[in-house]
């Protein structure tokens, strides 16, 4: 087997962690009996190497896994580079909160992920697309992109983590958005409708078990739209979500489909992937594509299978 690991030197744990992290991944495989190349590099790196192993020739027929320690958006960069090819992803789970790692059913201890890698138990499983971007768990538009932005910044500004800097971010964002129409067309089917927030999952995102999936693999987006409420409202829908209180008929609108477009009249448009911010030219069109990834994963896996 030939087996690269790319370490994102900016991963929060390894950011925090007080030993040396490479040597003890490249000593952790070699104990299992796994030659791996392992190398650490910025997340703006990772995406570039990943596409270099994947265009690279191998030797004969020997299968290549390419393992990646850091969070999800360095995770979903990967999977842009690797789905759709016969290169299998194996995941350190080396980030802040790990969301795609959890909903694979992978523990966070370093030890027992690389004994799910060194299995070698590969699972097909869902990607979604937006013009064309891949990503792992989730996508927005409206208010949600600029709280990510708004968080990012409060982070740099007093060098203080994700959750310290959410409650002053949240209040930057209330105070600076407004309500935007946007269009959405579902199966050729299009309305127009005032939104502050589309959210986009791949797979089924069940609100009343804190945002977890059960399935990685069931062929669809789940599509949440937040319906007009006031800023009170608004302000309060993370906490209803984190505290299981969301109603399904006052505050979101759900569909479940295979792909749909959002259009709205500016030329652009802010949207959040996989928690990271890019700008997107409009319309903004997503799209799953069920099994297009090959990933390492433990035999009973929350990923399950799309006939089961």
């Amino acid at each position: 087997m030939t087996v690269l690991v790319l370490l994102n030197a900016n991963a929060g744990t390894i950011q925090r962690a007080d030993y040396d992290v490479e040597a003890f991944v490249r000593n952790g495989f070699q104990a299992r009996g796994l030659e791996a190349e392992v190398r650490m590099a910025g997340g703006s790196q990772i995406a570039e190497m990943a596409h270099s192993f994947v265009t690279a020739k191998s030797p004969g027929s020997k299968p290549r896994t390419l393992v990646v320690g850091g969070g999800d958006g360095t995770l979903g960069s990967v999977a842009s580079a690797i789905a759709g090819t016969n290169v299998v992803l194996g995941v350190l789970p080396l980030g802040t909160l790990n969301h795609f790692a959890r909903d694979l059913g992978l523990p966070n201890d370093l030890e027992a992920a690389m004994d799910i890698i060194a299995a070698g138990h590969v699972q097909e499983i869902d990607v979604a697309e937006v013009n064309g971007r891949v990503f792992l768990n989730n996508s927005s538009i409206g208010i949600y992109p600029f709280l990510v932005a708004e968080r990012t910044a409060e982070q740099k500004r007093k060098g203080v983590g994700k959750f310290a800097a959410l409650g002053p971010a949240l209040l930057l964002t209330l105070k600076a958005s407004s309500w935007q129409r946007v269009r959405i067309s579902i199966d050729d089917k299009g309305r127009e409708q005032r939104t502050l927030c589309v959210f986009v999952g791949n797979n089924f995102y069940d609100l009343s078990n804190l945002g977890h999936r059960s399935s990685l693999a069931s062929g669809e987006l789940c599509v949440y739209v937040v319906k007009r409420q006031s800023w009170w409202g608004l302000a309060l829908l993370p906490f209803k979500v984190a505290f299981r209180l969301i109603d399904p008929v006052h505050d979101v609108e759900l569909f479940r489909v295979q792909s749909l477009e959002i259009r709205a009249h500016r030329r652009h448009m802010r949207i959040a992937m996989d928690g990271e911010t890019v700008e997107a030219t409009t319309p903004v069109h997503y799209r799953i594509r069920p099994g297009a990834l090959r990933v390492l994963a433990p035999v009973l896996t929350k990923a399950t299978p799309r006939n089961a």
